[in-house]
This record gives structure tokens, C-alpha cells and sequence, in this order.
């Protein structure tokens, strides 16, 4: 009877009080699949309240150096002073140069007698040497002569310009108006023209009725920036006052010791109430980034140490990595590439779920999860 028996499939013979030998099939049967409960994530657009720590700027500074080397004689302004761009700051005493301008200009009419001198003995020798009174080389040579003439003429001035911008080195201007925040040297002291150094500088001048407010930006906010972005600024040493900042500019470029990216707001000072230098509080509203969705809390489990999400892939378990954001009590909203709108959440994965299980998904809600 047994050879009878399909070879096919594995058979077992029962012997039971010698009776009848019965043969049953061994069959590998799967598992029920698991009845889990699903939701749908909802893409988040509600824009997000941010509040980020700063500090003011000046619009524009500068450090004033003076190439000129001598006594200062006359110290125009002094800090705290408003300046226009052109005015003069400080007058320096350079007799050196002086004397150099002097000798230069003489120079210069010394080298114009001559090159008129010359010049009109050359036009001479053109007309004798049309009547054959003197020979061509003879009138070649005086022409000659005038060229080098007027090269040294040339020559003469070109010192003269020289030694007349050195001499205007000794007037120190403004570059730009704005305000004096910083004086190194008094009348009756001797500046060092073209120091090699950072010391010998004269005063420092700041553009302050616009003031840059500079924030460092995470990348998930500095990516959300615009040109169209404001902020709400806010000091503590002002109670209640407020200051409107519009986004200028970013670096385009993250900091690698901090991880931050440098952001610059303007913000109106006209009345030069505010300081440069003074700490505050910058709070704007930003969208959420693309690819940002809302879960309820209970969706997530945490395995080696990463936040996933359990979703149902052709009635199968598949774990996603998202990166959580912003938490509303009952839900939160989380960033991941592989999320959609129409992608199943389990809601409270069991513990014993493993990647590729085989589950029964029933839809808790119609609509999207959270708003």
C-alpha cells in the first residue's frame, strides 16, 4: 500500500492498534496576516512661528588710515560726531613733502623753459633748411632736441602729480557719512604714514541710520528663506518697542564649526536709537519645508537608535526613516523623501512587527491625519 502512495508530496504512515495505515500530507501553511489599523499623513501647511537669537550691525564701517607721515595739527571730530562723506577729519603736518612739491613745481617751469626753448629752435631749422642755411642732420638733431625736451617736461609734471598726492594725504576725509565710534590719536601726535601695523589707525566710522540685525540659520530654516521674508525684532533693554527687518542677504555658505548659515535683516534706525552691537530676538514665520507631513504621536517606533514610521506596501510591512519636526500635542509633523499623501501609516505598530510581514490594514479615517 505504501508504494502505492504519491511520491509527490511528504506523506506519514500512522499505525494505531494495527489498525488501518492512514497517510496525512504535511503542509506549510503562512501565517494569519496581522490586523493593524492605518492612517493617511497629512501634508502640513501651516507656516511655523520661529524665534532666533541676533545681534545689530552697522550697515558699513571702515577703519581710516592716513598715508601721510608727520604731526597731526588739527583733529576736526571727535566719537559720537556725524561726519558727510569728503568732510575733513584730521589735518597732518608734512613739511617733507611740502618742500618735495615746492622743488617739484619748479621743476616743472624749468622744464617748460626749455621745452620752449627748444621747440622754436626746431621750427627755425624747418625753415633754413629750406633755403639750404643748414644741413639735414643739423635739423634733425634740433628736433630731437625738442622731443627730449618735451619728454622731460612730461617727466617733470608726472613727479609733480606725484608729490601733490602725497601732500594730499596729509588731509584725511571721510569716505562715507556716518558716525565717528572710535578715535586712536590726539592733536600734537606723530602718525606714521603706511604703517605696516593695525595700531597706527586714526578713527573709526560707522553708516548706523541702517543697521544689519545678523542671524545664524539652521539649513532647515535656511533653505525656507526669501527675499520676501520679515522679521519682528526685539531687545530686551527696549520693552515693548518693535522693529520690523527685511532679509537682505545669506552667505550661501554654512558655517563648519557651528553648522549655521549667516543671515542679514535691515532695519530702519534714521533717529540712531539703536546701537550696533546690541543683542536681540528675531521672530519670523516660515512655511514648512516640501515633503513635510503630519502623524499622529502614536505612529512612531524608535529601532537601533532611528524614529521610523510602519507603512503597508502591497499588504506588507515597510519601515520608513522620517526626521520629526515641530510637535502639536497629538501629532507632529515629519520630513521623509519616501512619504506621500496616500502612503497607509499603522497606528501603535506592535513590537513584534518585522519588515515584510503580511497585514490585514483597516482605514481608521477617511481623510487626512491632523491640519
Amino acid at each position: 500500500m505504501i508504494s502505492d502512495l504519491s511520491m509527490k508530496r511528504p506523506t506519514i504512515i500512522l499505525t494505531i492498534l494495527g489498525w488501518a495505515v492512514v497517510p496525512f500530507k504535511l503542509l506549510a501553511q503562512d501565517p494569519e496576516p496581522v490586523a493593524v489599523s492605518t492612517v493617511l499623513p497629512a501634508l502640513s501647511r501651516a507656516a511655523g512661528a520661529y524665534e532666533l537669537p541676533g545681534r545689530t550691525e552697522p550697515l558699513e564701517q571702515a577703519t581710516i588710515f592716513t598715508r601721510a607721515t608727520g604731526i597731526v595739527s588739527e583733529r576736526k571730530f571727535d566719537i559720537g560726531d556725524q561726519v558727510q562723506a569728503g568732510e575733513v577729519l584730521a589735518v597732518i603736518e608734512v613739511p617733507e613733502i611740502d618742500r618735495e612739491v615746492e622743488s617739484a613745481k619748479a621743476a616743472v617751469d624749468q622744464a617748460e623753459s626749455r621745452a620752449a626753448n627748444a621747440r622754436l629752435i626746431a621750427e627755425r631749422a624747418e625753415e633754413l633748411i629750406e633755403s639750404k642755411a643748414i644741413s639735414q642732420e643739423d635739423s634733425e638733431l634740433r628736433t630731437s632736441s625738442s622731443e627730449m625736451a618735451e619728454a622731460a617736461l612730461r617727466l617733470a609734471k608726472s613727479e609733480l602729480n606725484r608729490v601733490g598726492e602725497l601732500q594730499k594725504f596729509a588731509t584725511v576725509t571721510a569716505p562715507f557719512s556716518g558716525t565717528v565710534t572710535a578715535r586712536n590719536f590726539d592733536r600734537g601726535d606723530r602718525m606714521r604714514g603706511d604703517s605696516s601695523t593695525a595700531e597706527g589707525w586714526l578713527y573709526r566710522l560707522a553708516r548706523l541710520e541702517t543697521l544689519r540685525f545678523v542671524i545664524g540659520a539652521t539649513p532647515d530654516l535656511a533653505f525656507r528663506l526669501s527675499k520676501e521674508n520679515e522679521a519682528v525684532v526685539r531687545f530686551n533693554e527696549l520693552p515693548g518697542r518693535t522693529f520690523v527687518a527685511q532679509i537682505s542677504r545669506t552667505s550661501k555658505v554654512f558655517d563648519t564649526v557651528s553648522g549655521t548659515m549667516r543671515v542679514e535683516f535691515l532695519i530702519e534706525n534714521k533717529d540712531l536709537q539703536l546701537p550696533a552691537g546690541l543683542s536681540g530676538t528675531a521672530a519670523l514665520k516660515l512655511p514648512p519645508m516640501d515633503g513635510t507631513f503630519i502623524l499622529p504621536n502614536n505612529t512612531f517606533v524608535i529601532r537601533q537608535g532611528k524614529p521610523l514610521v510602519a507603512v503597508v506596501d502591497a499588504g506588507k510591512v515597510v519601515f520608513l526613516e522620517v526626521t520629526p519636526g515641530r510637535n502639536h500635542g497629538a501629532t507632529v509633523e515629519v520630513t521623509s523623501s519616501a512619504l506621500t499623501g496616500e502612503t497607509p501609516v499603522i497606528i501603535n505598530p506592535n513590537a513584534m512587527l518585522k519588515e515584510g510581514d503580511r497585514v490585514k490594514a483597516t482605514a481608521v479615517v477617511t481623510g487626512k491625519a491632523g491640519k
